[in-house]
């Protein structure tokens, strides 16, 4: 797959002796261009209901060793997120909490009021990264240079994109603006090839890829594909779900698995103790499909920059 990295590569680029120390199990972290470390393994919370849903679920992560989730605008859980870290009672410092700005809150001011309200309805005082969750909302550049200034100002430590095609993140860097740490994009073996060019593009730019959509939204239809099925077989002990975080580990992408179940949730960090062969991760890069779970922004939206110069900061 040229330049996708091999699991020797992954361990020598990406990762320092820096761990995130957990109950059961030794997350590594990935340090990004921006010299900050984010835990390999995260919880992501899309689709999980704001209040008990939401609060237990972070609850018993943060309970099992978890120290990173994902959470968006567009979820409408920020607050219980932000419940269930406050009650955790871990060191705010150990943590890295994640938000993403909605498509409709683009837009230089609009941007920078909205970041804070996110926020204060987490109840922090800051945010480990904050993304923007698609380029639907067009002006690209000056919604970029908001994130930028908040950065500059401590209340976001890291800054990313989220569903960005080679087009849009181009449309920073044309404009002398710097690289997000992170794209967030849908990721999983059906998908890797159609989006390998993507992926190459911000490997070589040092931008890591945060996979959602590594266990194929739960269908059923496609964890049950022989492929999958030979590969766990082959690893007593292990689950589809975890074949598939783990082929998405060796590739080099940070994970954000979601689950609202205490025993998955404790089932889907416990990757770090095994490994798939050479021969069982071009198995599943054969794989090909469409889940028809997700949006497409990478391939649908348009590039809008909105205002370059105005609010162009001191870089």
């Amino acid at each position: 797959m040229g330049m996708l990295l091999t699991a020797s590569h992954l361990v020598l680029t990406l990762f320092g002796p820096a761990h995130f120390a957990c109950a059961s199990v030794d997350i590594p972290s990935i340090k990004l261009h921006d010299s900050t470390r984010i835990p390999g393994l995260g919880l992501g919370v899309y689709r999980t209901k704001p209040g008990t849903e939401t609060y237990n679920a972070v609850k018993w992560a943060l309970e099992l060793g978890y120290r990173m989730v994902d959470t968006a605008q567009m979820y409408e859980n920020e607050a219980s997120v932000g419940q269930a870290v406050k009650d955790s009672g871990i060191p705010r410092e150990e943590l890295w909490i994640q938000s993403k700005l909605h498509h409709d809150n683009h837009g230089y001011q609009q941007t920078i009021d909205s970041v804070k309200h996110s926020i204060q309805t987490m109840g922090l005082t800051y945010l480990d990264c904050f993304l923007v969750h698609s380029p639907y909302g067009d002006k690209l550049v000056e919604t970029w240079d908001a994130l930028i200034k908040l950065q500059k100002e401590g209340l976001l430590r890291s800054i990313g994109v989220s569903n960005y095609a080679i087009r849009h993140i181009e449309a920073l860097v044309k404009h002398g603006r710097p690289l997000p740490t992170l794209n967030q994009i849908e990721m999983h073996p059906m998908i890797l090839d159609e989006r390998k060019d993507l992926v190459k593009y911000c490997q070589e730019k040092s931008i890591i890829v945060q996979a959602y959509g590594s266990m194929f939204f739960g269908k059923t239809e496609f964890l049950s594909h022989k492929r999958v099925i030979d590969i766990v077989q082959s690893h007593p002990g292990k689950t589809e779900a975890q074949v598939l975080l783990r082929w998405g580990w060796q590739k080099g992408f940070q994970l954000i698995p979601k689950s609202v179940r205490r025993h998955r949730i404790e089932e889907n960090m416990n990757i770090f103790d095994f490994a798939l062969t050479d021969e069982e991760m071009a198995s599943l890069d054969e794989m090909h499909g469409r889940l028809g779970a997700y949006w497409d922004p990478v391939n649908d939206a348009r590039v809008n920059l909105g205002e370059t110069e105005k609010y162009r900061e001191d870089l």
